[in-house]
């Protein structure tokens, strides 16, 4: 998988690190517009950068038994103060390792993070924006919120 983001083009590129990252783990059925297809494990990473939020979405395939997603999402940890650059080369270095859905739902997160770090930069007095998603709304639909 060969994605490539685009990097802020400022001096401050270097010094734009992920911050905090969280995971939701959230049930499909509570949401008014859920299909019966859908997956049955699903949430949202968000990834956090100097006041701008990338967020993706993944959507797992129907697991049997207990998920962990701690467990499973463990492996994001290690993203957590790199710089943007250096997150996108560890992700793709990890790709094989990490499989297509850990490194698309990464690269995604990213990839939002990255516009909206871009768009602090170009307009660094433009107010910034709240969380696209309710973290209020998150929390009370999850089924599990893992913080790192």
């Amino acid at each position: 998988m060969s994605m490539t983001l685009a990097q802020p083009t400022t001096s401050q590129a270097t010094q734009l690190s992920i911050g905090s990252m969280e995971m939701i783990q959230y049930d499909y059925r509570q949401f008014p517009d859920s299909k019966p297809y859908q997956h049955h494990c699903c949430g949202l990473l968000t990834m956090s950068c100097n006041g701008a939020q990338g967020l993706a979405e993944y959507e797992l395939p129907e697991i049997k038994g207990a998920f962990d997603l701690v467990r499973w999402a463990s492996v994001f940890t290690s993203l957590k103060g790199l710089s943007l650059t250096e997150a996108e080369q560890y992700i793709q270095h990890h790709a094989d390792h990490w499989g297509p859905d850990k490194t698309e739902l990464a690269l995604s997160a990213l990839s939002d993070l990255t516009t909206h770090a871009n768009l602090h930069i170009l307009s660094p007095s433009a107010t910034i924006l709240p969380p696209r998603i309710s973290r209020s709304y998150l929390i009370e639909h999850g089924l599990v919120y893992y913080s790192f």
